[in-house]
């Protein structure tokens, strides 16, 4: 891992809320405390899961959201890089019937890719965008 730097938080530095939620899901959410607002306290950050009607499943995905935040904003630019890379690898859309490689700009058949299992040509032209990449930063 090199000289990376090492994030680590406590629960303490956390605030947790409970709230009832608004909106579609009628009485259950109107009355039950399930959604979750999660906040760092020393950097004022926030997050929230409200898709649930479970208290543990937004309380997970109001952390996960949190983590991204946080990541973004204390880890090295190495790791932020390598931290934005998985967020979109491929749009599909069937109607159009397109796949779109987001890192490599390849467009291919949504049937080919999809339907006939053919993503070696997707994940060959993102292995040369990414070492282009490398190469790039390296000169």
């Amino acid at each position: 891992m090199g000289n990376m730097e090492k994030i680590s938080f406590r629960k303490k530095d956390f605030r947790i809320e409970w709230y009832s939620g608004s909106g579609a899901g009628g009485q259950h959410r109107n009355k039950h405390q399930n959604c979750c607002r999660i906040t760092h306290i020393e950097s004022g950050l926030r997050a929230q899961g409200t898709e649930s009607r479970e208290r543990s499943s937004n309380q997970r995905r109001a952390f996960w959201r949190l983590a991204k935040l946080l990541v973004l904003r204390y880890a090295p630019p190495t790791i932020k890089e390598r931290f934005h890379s998985m967020e979109v690898v491929r749009n599909y859309h069937g109607g159009r019937n397109e796949v779109h490689d987001k890192a490599s700009g390849l467009k291919s058949s949504y049937r080919d890719v999809v339907t006939a299992g053919n993503l070696g040509e997707m994940i060959e032209a993102r292995r040369r965008a990414m070492f282009q990449k490398l190469e790039e930063q390296n000169d």
